[in-house]
């Protein structure tokens, strides 16, 4: 050992002197001697994607304090004691557009925590258009074709296998319910999960037949297609499917679209095309509207009273969404201000409404296996 180690000093000293006799520049010869006696260590690892993402060169989401940061942890604690939903390793990122920074919009960037949060609680990564990239909202289907792009790029097994798209003008109500718990058992299934029920099933079961492919999932309300949230798996067919919503005005300036980039993704998803892999849920999933303000929410015992429709939020939803409110100011403040208040739903065994119940008889009736 202490051969090699001599011998190491004196290969280093004569490259010293052979480089003290060159012609090189002094900080030249400098730098190659520092080179000379440097130690190849491993290069360290890449640091970890950033879970909050900005796009744009406006900053769009607030700081994580560490008030946040308690309160997720707080959060996942209660959710994995009292709600018991099951955790697939899925990989999924919400996806929104907040543009006009954070002081001009307090409103949203209210609202727009409550999503921190819930990413915060459940680990999935966030990605904002925080700067419009075309025109008017057509940014959004633009900047979900932006992302699908970079994604499929990637390898399978490191892209997001679902988007979640949220309007602004959404909160979330209840922190524990994980995204998953939307999609059918065959889709949210681990790979464990999915080998130990074709084992226990047997063959009279028809353990190979093929579930129907679902690569979107969507909400109608009384005006057609509302794409305030939708679920979209990452894929060629999304590509195509966002390619031609966003082309859609171009290709057919005589149609009227109504609804902007709305109308035009529902006139895509109707398309031959794409309409076998869209799927339709009960409005209430994941798209809730209100019936009354906060304190009747939080106060409300009796679900069927005048004017409670199934569409309206009830203790237990996942989240509301206040499309075509003309006061959404004071209806996003006075919302998210009793949400910071309000007892954990199913802490205090308050939950009027879980639809895993209903999830799971709607996907077994559309030929998904329980």
């Amino acid at each position: 050992m202490k051969i090699f180690t001599g011998t190491i000093i004196l290969v280093f000293i004569l490259q010293i002197l052979v480089l003290a006799r060159s012609s090189l520049p002094p900080t030249e010869r400098l730098h190659s001697i520092s080179n000379s006696l440097s130690v190849p260590f491993a290069r360290p690892r890449p640091l970890p994607i950033p879970q909050f993402n900005c796009y744009g060169s406006t900053q769009c989401i607030p700081p994580v304090s560490p008030g946040l940061l308690k309160k997720s942890v707080e959060k996942h604690a209660t959710c994995a004691k009292y709600s018991r939903f099951p955790a697939p390793r899925t990989r999924i990122a919400m996806v929104t557009a907040h543009f006009g920074g954070l002081q001009g919009n307090k409103h949203y960037t209210k609202a727009f925590s409550t999503h921190l949060e819930h990413a915060l609680v459940h680990g999935t990564e966030v990605h904002v258009l925080c700067d419009k990239m075309i025109d008017d909202l057509w940014n959004k289907p633009a900047f979900i074709l932006d992302l699908l792009l970079r994604e499929m790029i990637k390898p399978e097994s490191k892209r997001f296998e679902w988007l979640v798209w949220v309007d602004r003008d959404t909160l979330i109500l209840d922190q524990c319910r994980p995204v998953t718990s939307f999609l059918p058992s065959s889709i949210s299934e681990t790979a464990v999960a999915k080998w130990w029920r074709r084992n226990k099933q047997g063959k009279s079961e028809e353990p190979n037949k093929a579930s129907p492919e679902v690569n979107l999932l969507a909400t109608d309300d009384m005006n057609g297609l509302n794409n305030g949230i939708f679920l979209l798996r990452v894929s060629p067919w999304a590509v195509e499917v966002f390619t031609a919503i966003l082309a859609y005005r171009h290709y057919n300036p005589k149609v009227e679209l109504k609804f902007t980039e709305q109308s035009a993704m529902e006139l895509v998803l109707k398309d031959d095309r794409f309409k076998d892999k869209v799927q339709f849920v009960p409005q209430h999933w994941f798209n809730a509207y209100s019936h009354g303000g906060p304190e009747e929410f939080i106060s409300r015992n009796d679900t069927k009273e005048a004017g409670m429709e199934e569409v309206h939020a009830r203790r237990g939803d996942w989240l509301i969404h206040f499309a075509g409110n003309s006061h959404k100011d004071e209806a996003l403040n006075g919302w998210a201000d009793m949400l910071e208040d309000m007892e954990d739903v199913w802490e205090t065994d308050r939950v009027q409404r879980n639809i895993d119940g209903e999830a799971r008889q709607f996907w077994q009736e559309k030929g998904f296996r329980p």
